[in-house]
């Protein structure tokens, strides 16, 4: 996956175990660069372009772009329909003998209910399993405790169910602590998720960054860090 824009002489792409920095120092430029993406991953027109195999992606598919590390919204229409979509698969394939015997129970209940009523009422068959979660208003929840478990738990669920997502993280470094983030870095490596962070100041490098650095007169300088340089 790549990721242009025409102030970068090359594109921002992802390597295994490497995670991008893009830094703006310039003010206007770090405050444009953040509305673009924003705007973008609502599916509004930027500068920036998302490929994958040097196809073009739509960034209202396929961007997310987090400024807030305490409020995580789930109520995205994309991710509920693929949250239902994988609801019913679990429900309909993977535990289809648990879901008929709960169907046929439900049914015979429904049956006694019917019976003990002093007059004839209806009921509508059909699906009873799928309907029932419903009710209960099955969704997923974050329960993890601190900030940076909850962030990791939200990204992990937009990888699972929604295919060629890419993270743009911006103010990263300024909220979690360097050894926090070389945790995160490892569990994003692990899961292969696809993370930028975008940082008006350029932070300390940890290992596995990879920083590509406009200053304030939009000179571009990049730099890779191993994972042993310290």
């Amino acid at each position: 996956m790549r990721l242009t824009h025409p102030l970068l002489s090359a594109p921002i792409h992802w390597q295994e175990n490497k995670t991008p920095v893009l830094v703006a120092e310039n003010p206007k430029l770090f405050r444009q660069m953040v509305f673009s993406l924003a705007e973008q991953a609502q599916g509004e027109e930027g500068e920036f372009m998302l490929s994958l195999h040097y196809e073009p992606l739509d960034c209202g598919e396929h961007l997310h772009v987090l400024r807030d590390y305490v409020h995580f919204p789930l109520d995205d229409r994309k991710l509920q329909n693929r949250f239902q979509a994988r609801l019913q698969q679990i429900v309909r394939e993977e535990l289809a003998e648990e879901t008929d015997g709960l169907q046929q129970a439900i049914a015979g209940y429904l049956e006694k209910v019917v019976m003990a009523m002093e007059w004839p009422i209806f009921l509508s068959g059909g699906e009873y399993a799928l309907p029932l979660l419903k009710a209960l208003k099955c969704q997923p929840v974050l329960d993890g405790k601190e900030p940076l478990e909850r962030l990791m738990q939200y990204l992990d669920l937009y990888h699972t169910l929604l295919k060629d997502q890419c993270f743009v993280l911006v103010g990263a470094r300024a909220y979690f602590s360097s050894e926090e983030m070389e945790g995160f870095y490892a569990m994003a490596h692990y899961k292969k998720w696809r993370v930028l962070l975008l940082e008006q100041h350029r932070p300390t490098p940890l290992p596995g960054e990879s920083h590509c650095l406009l200053d304030d007169t939009l000179c571009e300088l990049r730099l890779d860090f191993p994972p042993d340089f310290r």
